[in-house]
C-alpha cells in the first residue's frame, strides 16, 4: 500500500479539513522584487553526503531539485566531534559549536550535590507535555545561544516560528529559544505533541490534524519496496546477517508479522521503524504552513523540519542497504510536495531553503572488515578493559590534574583508543584558536564539543575525552554515528530559492555556516560573534 498523500491541491483540502484562519485581507503575495518572506531549515537525519551521489540517478524530486537547482557545497561538515542528533541540530540552528550553544550531547552528565547526574539535552523538569502531565518536560532551557528563529523574531515580533520532528530534541533544536509552535511525535500515540513551555493547550488545528487527518497518513500496515530492479545493484543485497541484529530483513515488511494489528501502541512503534513518520512530519507541516499563513503575511517567517527516518533505518540497516534506499526514494518524493506546495501557497519567490543533516554515519563494520578494511565492533572485552583502566586511575591518583592525565595515558595504551584528551589540553586548544594558531585538527573537534560542566561519557566525568580507532564501533546498533571521523561529520550543505545561484562549489564549509547564510539571504541581522559565515547573497543584497 503507498502511503497516503495530499494532492496536488492540498491547500484547499487542508483548508476544508482544518480551516484556516488568515483571510484573503491578510495574505500579502511577494512580487519577484520582494525579499524571502519564508526561511525554511531542512535537516535530514544521519544522511551522510555521498549517498546522494551514490543514488543522484533515482531522485526525481525534492532532492532532485536541490541538486539540479540549489547551490551545493560539496566540502561541507559537522565541526566538532559529538556526531549526534541533539548538538547538530542546534548547529545548524544556532551558528555556533556546541561548545557555546551548550548541547553536547543527546545526553551528558553534569556534578551536583556530590554525584553525577545523567540530563537529556531538552529535558526541563519545570515543564510537562501537554495532555499528557505524567510525560516528562521538554523545553530549550539547556540551550545557552539564540539561534535563527530567535533572530528572525527579533527582526519581528510578528514574525511566525514552527519546528517539527518526529524526535523532541530535533524538533527543539531547530526552534531556538523561541516560544513558537514547536512538535513531535510522540512513539506509541501516533500523535504529534508539545510542551507546556509552548502552550498550555493544543490549538484546534493540531487536535484535528491529530485526530482527522493523522489516521489517513500514518495507516500504513506494509512497506514494500520502491527501489527500481536495474538499481537493486546500488545497495547491498536485499537481507543481510548483520541487519536488524539477525532478524528477518527482507522486503516486504509486514506489521501483521511483527506487531498486534489490535494493539496500537505496538502498530505505531512498528511504523517507527519505517518511513512513515517522515509522511506524517510532512503533514503536519502543510497544515501549519495553512493554518498559520506561514510567508504570507507581512513578517519573515521561519519553518525548521528535521525527517528522522533515514537515522532510524540507518541504525538498524545501514546507510548502503536496500531498505534506506527505499527510504531516500519516499524522501525525495516528500520533499518534491513539499517545494510544490511552498510554490503554490507562499510563492515560488517568495520562499528560500537550507538543506543538511545532524551527522553521518559509519557503515556496518562487520560488511567493512570484509571487503578488507580494518574495522570492527568493541564488545564485553573491551568495556571491561576500559572499565578497569578508569577504576585503576581513579585509585592511584588523589588530584583532578594528574588524575586526568594519569588516566589518559592509561586508556592510550589500551589497543582500541587512538588518542585521549585531557580537560586543560582542550582549553588550551580554544586559547590558541583564539590567537589564531591552529593546533591538531581533531584536536579542535573535540574542543568544540568540549564542556566542563557537561561531561560526556565515563572518562570525562573525570576529565578526559576519548577518540577510538576509526571505523570501530563500541555499540549493539548494526550501525551508527557519534565520532570525529569524517564519515560522521560530512554532511550535505545545498541552498534553494528563487536568486540562488544553482551550482556547485569546492569551497570549505561547516554546518555553522547555515544558519547566518538563511539570515542573510532573507535580510535578517546577524550576531557579530559567531561561529559561523554568510555563504551566499542574492544579487539584491
Amino acid at each position: 500500500m503507498r502511503p497516503f498523500f495530499y494532492p496536488l491541491t492540498i491547500s484547499s483540502i487542508l483548508c476544508i479539513i482544518l480551516g484556516c484562519t488568515a483571510t484573503e485581507e491578510d495574505i500579502a503575495r511577494n512580487s519577484p522584487d520582494e525579499n524571502f518572506t519564508l526561511v525554511v531549515l531542512i535537516s535530514v537525519d544521519q544522511l551522510r553526503d555521498d549517498l546522494l551521489d551514490r543514488y543522484n540517478p533515482l531522485f526525481t524530486g525534492g532532492l532532485r531539485q536541490l541538486l539540479d537547482h540549489g547551490h551545493r557545497f560539496l566540502n561541507s561538515t559537522h565541526d566538532h566531534a559529538s556526531t549526534t542528533t541533539a548538538p547538530g541540530h542546534a548547529t545548524l540552528a544556532a551558528g555556533v559549536h556546541p561548545k557555546r550553544h551548550g548541547i553536547v550531547g543527546n545526553s551528558w552528565s553534569e556534578f551536583q550535590n556530590g554525584k553525577w547526574h545523567n540530563v537529556y539535552s531538552v529535558e526541563d523538569a519545570q515543564t510537562s507535555i501537554v495532555g499528557f502531565p505524567t510525560m516528562p518536560g521538554r523545553s530549550p532551557a539547556n540551550i545557552y545561544r539564540d539561534g535563527l528563529p530567535d533572530w528572525i523574531s527579533k527582526a519581528n515580533p510578528k514574525a511566525r516560528v514552527v519546528s517539527i520532528s518526529r524526535k523532541d530534541r530535533s524538533a527543539i533544536g531547530l526552534a531556538g529559544k523561541t516560544v513558537g509552535e514547536v512538535y513531535w511525535m510522540a512513539p506509541t500515540l501516533g500523535q504529534f505533541i508539545t510542551s507546556t513551555f509552548y502552550h498550555s493547550e493544543y490549538p484546534e488545528w493540531v487536535n484535528r490534524f491529530n485526530e482527522e487527518v493523522m489516521p489517513k497518513i500514518y495507516g500504513d500496515t506494509i512497506w514494500n519496496s520502491l527501489v527500481p530492479e536495474k538499481y537493486e545493484s546500488l545497495t547491498r543485497p536485499d537481507t543481510s546477517v548483520y541487519e536488524r541484529r539477525g532478524a528477518p530483513s527482507l522486503f516486504p515488511y509486514l506489521a501483521s508479522k511483527e506487531a498486534d494489528l489490535n494493539d496500537g501502541s505496538a502498530l505505531n512503534l512498528w511504523r517507527y521503524s519505517t518511513p512513515f513518520p517522515d509522511e506524517a512530519v510532512l503533514g503536519f507541516a502543510q497544515a501549519a504552513i495553512n493554518e498559520l499563513a506561514l510567508g504570507q503575511l507581512s513578517a519573515v517567517d521561519y519553518l525548521g523540519i528535521s525527517f528522522s527516518q533515514t537515522d532510524q533505518i540507518g541504525h538498524i540497516y545501514g546507510p548502503l542497504s536496500r531498505e534506506q534506499l527505499d527510504n531516500l526514494l519516499r524522501l525525495d518524493d516528500i520533499l518534491g510536495r513539499l517545494f510544490q506546495m511552498l510554490d503554490e501557497t507562499v510563492g515560488p519567490k517568495a520562499w528560500v531553503a537550507g538543506f543538511s543533516a545532524d551527522h553521518g554515519t559509519l557503515e556496518i563494520p562487520e560488511l567493512l572488515a570484509k571487503s578488507g578494511i580494518d574495522a570492527g565492533r568493541l564488545g564485553s572485552e573491551e568495556s571491561d578493559a576500559f572499565r578497569q583502566t578508569v577504576e585503576e586511575a581513579l585509585s592511584s591518583s588523589t588530584k583532578s590534574d594528574s588524575l586526568s592525565w594519569k588516566m589518559k595515558s592509561s586508556l592510550e595504551a589500551l589497543p582500541f583508543i587512538e588518542k585521549a584528551y585531557t580537560s586543560t589540553q582542550l582549553e588550551i586548544v580554544q586559547w590558541l584558536e583564539n590567537i589564531k594558531i591552529q593546533p591538531d585538527s581533531f584536536a579542535t573537534l573535540f574542543a568544540n564539543s568540549f564542556s566542563r560542566d557537561r561531561a560526556v561519557g565515563r572518562a570525562a566525568q573525570n576529565g578526559v575525552y576519548l577518540r577510538n580507532l576509526p571505523n570501530f564501533l563500541w555499540t549493539s546498533y548494526p550501525s551508527t554515528h557519534g565520532s570525529p571521523y569524517y564519515y560522521d561529520r560530512n554532511v550535505p550543505i545545498i541552498f534553494l530559492g528563487s536568486r540562488i545561484e544553482a551550482g556547485v562549489s569546492e569551497e570549505r564549509v561547516a554546518t555553522v555556516d547555515v544558519a547566518p547564510t538563511l539570515a542573510r539571504l532573507a535580510g535578517i541581522k546577524i550576531p557579530e560573534d559567531l561561529d559561523g559565515r554568510a555563504l551566499l547573497v542574492t544579487p539584491s543584497h
